[in-house]
């Protein structure tokens, strides 16, 4: 454990918005240690990339409002009461709907946007439909290899995790493609590989038999009784002269 160097309590002591930013900081990012000045300016620049985004959208939304000042006080409205109806908003605001409506144009378009969003409320509910029920054959496809049902959450979350979301996100990493490479080229390094391994074990095969000593014995050449003198032993061929040149 790091001892307090009284010096450094002095000066942290001295610096009180140092001292006040060190406490935020560690409510914010509770798993990064303050004084790693790497980990502290990784975070400090994930929190300000984050805060770009959100001055970016609230000058959006700012110029949104000034334009139509209207949206603004609805929008305040229903920060109040989340049960607010819009509509009689609205009219409490002095905007008329009905007189809207009486124009036929208008009337035509609120309908035409009604039915868009009715057909595009039934689109997304089969698009869910077809997802659940492809994310159901995903499942069973995994549950065939026989894994226990923590092996097969593990695997679900690691490739949802490092390649599908990514993949949905625009995000694929080079670990990602590499991943995919080797699973493209897995049955062709598998057929190399087993006939490598033949090749070795027929050549190892080959090798041992030529340094293996012949089983045969000598042939009796003495045959009869009318031998008169025991015949000179033919000479035998060895194995490889035999292999290579054939037995007479």
């Amino acid at each position: 454990m790091k001892k307090e160097n009284p010096e450094e309590a002095v000066a942290m002591n001295e610096r009180p918005n140092r001292s006040r930013y060190a406490e935020r900081f560690a409510k914010s990012h509770p798993d990064i240690d303050f004084e790693d000045k790497e980990a502290r300016y990784g975070a400090m620049n994930e929190d300000r990339d984050l805060l770009d985004a959100y001055e970016s959208s609230g000058r959006a939304l700012g110029e949104t409002f000034d334009k139509h000042p209207w949206t603004g006080s609805m929008l305040m409205a229903l920060k109040e009461n989340d049960d607010l109806d819009p509509i009689t908003w609205m009219a409490e605001n002095g905007i008329d709907i009905q007189q809207a409506l009486e124009d036929e144009s208008y009337r035509k378009t609120i309908a035409q946007k009604i039915a868009d969003f009715e057909q595009k409320q039934l689109e997304g509910q089969k698009s869910d439909e077809e997802r659940a029920a492809n994310l159901q054959v995903s499942a069973d496809a995994l549950r065939e290899l026989g894994l226990s049902d923590e092996e097969n959450l593990k695997m679900w979350n690691h490739v949802w995790e490092n390649i599908i979301d990514p993949a949905l996100r625009g995000e694929i990493t080079a670990d990602t493609w590499r991943l995919v490479q080797k699973a493209q080229n897995y049955d062709a390094d598998i057929e190399t590989a087993r006939n490598e391994g033949a090749m070795k074990a027929r050549n190892e095969k080959i090798q041992n038999s030529l340094k293996k000593p012949t089983d045969a014995l000598p042939p009796d050449l003495a045959s009869g009784a009318r031998a008169t003198a025991a015949p000179k032993p033919k000479k035998e061929k060895s194995f490889a002269e035999s292999f290579f040149a054939g037995v007479e």
